[in-house]
């Protein structure tokens, strides 16, 4: 009987190196393929492809050079998170439905503030700044974007950053989230909640994406603070650089058909000053249709989306 079960151990522990060896080479070989026709427009290469029991697929130690840019950036993984070993196995095939949860996750995206391709965003923040007339504030804080001049200046020479989305279902309803992190500088999360949906593909078809709640945290993790300081050593003071990054989060939420209310308003100056957490929450009384948002007036939408916000 002891001989049968250490059989059936060793059956079993091996049939799962099998497979988990099968889906790494499957997976190796689909990426190789795919990386060779994407050569010509940029050269990625890989050190390893692992799948876990938990159902992760990840590819590690990544490095990624564009054309007519000598240096290149690195990633250290990018991971996808699915419902388990099982559902890698019958990843490839094409019957497979969506499943419950799926996640994607991006590890230590790295670049050097000095590469060559960062120059590219210089020159497309300078066009961009030509049809506008810049306050003091507005350079020192960056309010129309950073460039690697401002960067370093603010003390960033390299940039790490974190980046994961996912989704799941609750019943009849689609939670999809996103985070983002750039290393001493913020974290972002976003999370929505769409009825009627099962999937995010259905977006891409058409779908009208009918929010039932929303919310989005931006944490500091220094940013504001060497901002102040390095606008100060500019000779601007606090409440010119406040009054500039209030414009800046006005601009954007009218470029997305809103206009921010003092409720809004308050807390995110609140956050400027010091607080390290803001939170804007979104808690219709019915589902809204986001791509209707430009039939309402912009000072009708936070009411429309009953849009609260707090900063601690």
């Amino acid at each position: 009987m002891r001989n049968l079960l250490v059989a059936a151990v060793v059956i079993g522990v091996g049939g799962y190196f099998g497979a988990k060896f099968f889906v790494q080479y499957k997976a190796a070989r689909d990426l190789d393929a795919v990386l060779a026709q994407a050569r010509p427009f940029v050269e990625v290469e890989y050190k390893s492809v692992v799948a876990t029991l938990g159902g992760e697929l990840r590819v590690e130690g990544i490095t990624i050079q564009m054309p007519k840019f000598d240096d290149a950036f690195t990633i250290d993984s990018v991971g996808v998170q699915t419902p388990g070993f099982l559902f890698l196995l019958g990843f490839d095939k094409g019957e497979l439905e969506f499943p419950e949860h799926l996640g994607l996750e991006l590890k230590g995206m790295r670049a050097s503030v000095d590469a060559d391709f960062m120059s590219t965003l210089d020159d497309y923040r300078a066009a961009q700044r030509n049809s506008i007339e810049l306050t003091p504030a507005d350079r020192c804080a960056g309010t129309y974007g950073m460039t690697p001049v401002s960067l370093k200046q603010l003390g960033y020479h390299e940039l790490v950053v974190d980046f994961d989305a996912r989704f799941h279902r609750e019943a009849d309803k689609l939670v999809m989230e996103i985070g983002a992190h750039l290393e001493d500088a913020y974290e972002f999360g976003l999370t929505a909640t769409f009825d009627g949906m099962s999937d995010p593909t259905e977006l891409a078809r058409g779908a009208p994406p009918l929010l039932v709640a929303g919310r989005i945290d931006y944490i500091d993790k220094s940013l504001n603070s060497r901002i102040m300081k390095y606008c100060a050593e500019q000779q601007v003071t606090a409440e010119d650089v406040i009054a500039a990054q209030l414009r800046e989060i006005q601009v954007l939420a009218l470029d997305n058909g809103m206009e921010l209310d003092a409720m809004i308003i308050q807390p995110y100056t609140d956050f400027l000053l010091g607080k390290q957490r803001f939170t804007i929450t979104a808690e219709p009384p019915r589902p809204v249709d986001l791509t209707r948002i430009s039939l309402y007036k912009p000072s009708d939408v936070p009411n429309l989306l009953n849009l609260t916000a707090e900063a601690g």
